[in-house]
């Protein structure tokens, strides 16, 4: 009898503990009402009147003046720098001029400025002034497997400008076998591992899709350069027998500004929970990104950016009024709308290395990129940087909503904002609901959202902050991460580039376990200014010497260490 008495306690005990936890993380406001205002923030956040909320853009300001609203509204904390905004300034590389210039049998063929549509330098070329021999290479496709090989019969194209034709042979199916061999990344790859000095390619097709102009120099260069001759250029492949080209890329350095927006609940309590999405998008896809392939001659159009971010940012300013209302009292609130994140998690990277709040304060951080578009049938999501903390393993499992599917990833770095802090040492979690073939799309619209699924992800996030409450402080570890090499390079150290840096030489923002960084011993804050025999001051120098460089090398590499210089082997 005894015994039924204690299993009955134990029982008793359980549900009691299971209610008490069950009311602890209700929701401090109507689902209903969620779901209203959610679709109400976002649809304004990804309204054609904010004009993709660029960076730097008057679509941007009309963000962070909504973003703003919503937090004074809700009785947050300034924790900016002017109020609640945080501002950062950043430098982009734009083509200023560019010419090409053609030899055939002594006679000139002139491309003197700049001509979109026409006759352009791709955004990822390598600025200077370039000549040299012509080869002609057909499609430029190196696709042997498939019985096609346009190198086949040629000896060699080092030192030369390699000339190719824009798709390949079958470009009006588009279930071509050899159109994964035929995007203009892989056929410039294929000529600058061949050794290639240059590319150009051209157009001899009326139907074809032609790459755009983007003013905006793409970081990293390709090592080479090249350009593009669309179909109104008029130039085929009988021009470039025996011919020789002179190209001329001239760059200008373009101010940007971004703003950061950081409201904050101040409960006194020792540590901070940092909230994050970032707010920004590509605008009109001015400095690139886009995945859309319009027509020649279409106007560009306006990337909303519906599921990236304004999703995430609606749930952000969700979950500050639900934690505003909540009994959670043990941790402050940090909630951080991130701009820059489009051009290389710019925002982020500035709030940890400018911190409004002690960066060893801060328990672990949260990001929202893309949690809009829940799938319905799968009806799962993907939680990265759970091995940021030896103990996410034991906290998450246990957290359960509705029939959600989690899947898992150990990883602390990709490309979203919480790398940032997870390069401070921070623990982190990233929320995202998949992507999808609106992806840094015109398409990606606020109809196609999935509110309630987004609902969803703000509950299992409620549950997270409200069981991590009373806990203490979550410990750090650093995760492997699973990197591949760039395919423009024979060679690469494994570091993330401090892309906001102005000072001279290439700043390191985090290097990757196992990589030739992190072996010698460069660490987060290092300066290089040398690489084997070649200066560096900046990144153009930089990826120019990648480019020099063989695999497998030893040599040595020059940093400065809070201003000191310093000598490492480095094996390559």
């Amino acid at each position: 009898m005894k015994f039924f008495t204690n299993k009955f306690s134990l029982l008793l005990l359980s549900c009691l503990l299971g209610a008490k936890l069950l009311v602890a993380q209700k929701l401090p406001k109507p689902e209903e009402e969620i779901l209203q205002s959610l679709e109400h923030n976002l649809a304004y956040l990804s309204d054609d009147h904010l004009e993709g909320r660029l960076i730097g853009s008057r679509g941007e300001k009309l963000a962070y003046d909504f973003i703003v609203e919503n937090f004074q509204s809700l009785n947050l904390l300034p924790k900016g720098e002017i109020g609640f905004i945080q501002s950062f300034q950043l430098k982009k590389i734009a083509c200023k001029n560019a010419s090409l210039v053609l030899k055939v049998k002594g006679n000139e063929v002139r491309f003197d400025r700049i001509a979109p549509g026409k006759s352009f330098p791709l955004s990822s070329a390598m600025p200077g002034k370039f000549s040299g021999k012509c080869i002609w290479v057909g499609y430029g496709i190196e696709a042997p497997a498939l019985g096609h090989n346009d190198y086949a019969n040629i000896k060699s194209v080092k030192g030369k400008i390699v000339v190719m034709r824009l798709g390949h042979p079958d470009y009006n199916n588009p279930h071509a076998q050899l159109a994964a061999y035929a995007s203009l990344e892989a056929k410039i790859d294929t000529a600058i591992h061949k050794g290639a000095s240059g590319v150009i390619i051209i157009n001899t097709h009326d139907e074809i899709l032609e790459p755009d102009f983007k003013p905006i120099v793409k970081a990293p260069f390709r090592a080479v350069p090249i350009y593009f001759l669309g179909k109104l250029a008029g130039i085929d492949s009988s021009s470039f027998f025996s011919t020789k080209a002179s190209m001329q890329i001239d760059t200008m350095s373009l101010p940007l500004e971004g703003h950061n927006v950081i409201g904050y609940i101040n409960n006194k309590a020792p540590l901070t929970v940092v909230i994050g999405a970032h707010y920004d998008h590509l605008g009109y896809n001015e400095l690139g990104g886009s995945t859309y392939r319009k027509q020649q001659n279409e106007k560009p159009q306006v990337h909303n950016g519906a599921d990236d971010n304004a999703s995430g940012t609606a749930a952000l300013i969700e979950l500050a009024e639900l934690l505003q209302k909540s009994p959670y009292r043990n941790h402050n609130y940090l909630f951080i709308a991130f701009s820059g994140e489009e051009e290389g998690l710019l925002g982020s990277h500035y709030f940890v290395d400018h911190p409004t709040l002690p960066i060893e304060k801060i328990d672990y951080m949260i990001n929202m990129d893309m949690v809009g578009r829940l799938d319905t049938v799968k009806n799962s999501f993907s939680i990265s940087g759970t091995g940021t903390s030896p103990r996410w393993d034991s906290i998450l499992p246990a957290i359960h909503q509705d029939s959600l599917h989690v899947k898992y990833d150990a990883s602390g770095t990709g490309a979203s904002d919480h790398t940032s802090f997870y390069n401070v040492g921070v623990p982190v979690l990233h929320f995202f609901t998949g992507n999808h073939s609106d992806y840094h799309k015109p398409s990606d619209d606020w109809e196609l959202i999935n509110f309630k699924g987004e609902l969803q992800i703000i509950k299992y996030i409620y549950k997270v902050v409200g069981t991590l409450d009373k806990q203490t402080k979550l410990s750090f570890s650093k995760t492997k991460e699973a990197t591949t090499s760039s395919s423009n390079f024979k060679v690469t150290l494994g570091i993330m580039p401090d892309y906001l840096f102005e000072g001279k030489g290439l700043k390191i923002d985090g290097t990757t376990d196992g990589k030739p960084a992190a072996i010698a011993g460069l660490k987060r804050g290092d300066i290089i200014i040398q690489l084997d025999q070649y200066l560096i001051g900046g990144m153009e120098d930089y990826m120019k010497t990648l480019g020099k460089l063989e695999k497998g090398m030893k040599t040595k590499v020059k940093i400065l260490r809070v201003g000191k210089e310093e000598v490492f082997d480095i094996t390559l």
